[in-house]
């Protein structure tokens, strides 16, 4: 019985092997028998007389299906080791993956600054910003951009986010000072259509903030400062945002001379270099991350950061050719390094070429020339009264 169970072994040994080279069991059974024409055994002896029998040409169709075979094996083997490269590959893209979604999700996570000891971030015109209500703001930065806190990103978050501290400070407190009010009939309004746009029952996003250690007043506050600075912009600003029908004519005759030229759709980022410390870690971030314009809005410095960075169609020859040298060697899509130029660093990105002989003229009409430009002259004062409001404001950061 042990016999007949190591034979069945013998014979399932070679029959898979054989198998999965795609061996014939016959053509190795000859290979073997003439490969020890001087055995002993006297089945080889037979066969090695049979062996010698054989006609050159019979000797030579052994030797070429042994060849075959040796072949057959070595191409098997090498297709084994390229399936366990691959899969070797696949494993540590895998586990790649793994690690970086973990990391993804511990950046995501709620910061608690300071174990939670109130400390003093800054005072804007005697009014303090708390570690507490810092915290609320950079979890929530966190939650509305998707932005991880990190080594990378950590400064530039804590930076940005107190900056948009001190400009809500200096907007509702220059709202009150002209006798501009938000009720909390319009916050309240805002938050739920705030719920509504990102599909949240109602009254449910003070229960997600708290989860996030988000302070809904903090949240509210926020709201608070827009709607009070809409307000104050709308009754400033609407003289010095009309346009004029000489204005339209002549930006649409810019934009035709403009299609005569290479043109390209550029998106940057540009950050002051007393506050560049960290620009080289956002550029190796945005290597990676796709969400340019999210970046450019958070963290740029120049009045482009309102949209997203996005700079439109540049005419060749329109900026520096310190700058054009660098977004003029990018391909659609890529991100420039940071350059310095003047007093500050720029990263662009480089959406679109125009080629004015291969493409197509866009047709603009005067309602939308119009609308672009009212609303870049609003932007434009926005920008302009914020930085007064600094310029004058008592500022002290303590952190």
């Amino acid at each position: 019985m042990k016999k007949y169970a190591l034979l069945v072994s013998t014979i399932l040994l070679y029959g898979s092997a054989a198998l999965a080279a795609d061996l014939n069991l016959r053509s190795l059974d000859t290979d073997t028998r003439s490969a020890a024409p001087n055995s002993n055994s006297i089945m080889f002896r037979r066969n090695a007389e049979q062996y010698r029998q054989l006609t050159p040409d019979e000797k030579a169709e052994i030797e070429r299906q042994r060849e075959i075979a040796r072949k057959q094996a070595e191409e098997y083997r090498r297709q084994q080791e390229a399936y366990m490269r691959r899969q070797a590959q696949l494993e540590a893209q895998r586990r790649a993956e793994e690690e970086a979604e973990r990391q993804r999700r511990e950046a995501l996570k709620p910061i608690t600054l300071y174990g939670g000891k109130l400390k003093i971030y800054a005072l804007v015109n005697g009014e303090v910003i708390t570690s507490s209500e810092m915290q609320s703001r950079i979890n929530a930065f966190i939650v509305a951009t998707g932005i991880p806190y990190n080594a990378q990103t950590k400064n530039m978050i804590i930076n940005k986010v107190l900056q948009t501290a001190i400009d809500e400070k200096l907007k509702i407190q220059e709202a009150k000072k002209n006798g501009i009010r938000v009720s909390q009939k319009e916050i309240d309004t805002a938050v739920a259509r705030f719920e509504k746009a990102n599909n949240i029952p109602r009254g449910e996003l003070r229960h997600l903030l708290a989860e996030s250690k988000v302070s809904m007043k903090v949240w509210t506050t926020q709201i608070e400062a827009e709607l009070a600075w809409q307000k104050l912009m709308r009754t400033k600003a609407l003289s010095y945002a009309h346009v004029s029908e000489s204005e339209i004519t002549q930006a649409i005759d810019d934009v035709r001379k403009d299609m005569t030229v290479k043109k390209y759709m550029l998106s940057e980022i540009v950050i002051n270099k007393k506050d560049a410390k960290d620009i080289y870690q956002l550029a190796e971030v945005l290597q990676q991350d796709p969400r340019f314009s999210l970046y450019a809005m958070q963290f740029s410095q120049s009045p482009s950061a309102a949209n997203g960075g996005s700079l439109g169609w540049v005419a060749k020859g329109r900026l520096p050719a310190a700058l054009e040298n660098v977004f003029s060697k990018l391909k659609e899509g890529q991100v420039s390094k940071p350059v310095a130029y003047g007093n500050d660093y720029y990263i662009f990105k480089l959406e679109k070429i125009f080629h004015p002989d291969m493409d197509k003229n866009a047709e603009l009409s005067r309602d939308g020339v119009r609308q672009f430009l009212q609303n870049k002259k609003l932007e434009d004062y926005s920008i302009k009264a914020i930085k007064d409001l600094r310029n004058r404001a008592l500022i002290e950061k303590k952190l």
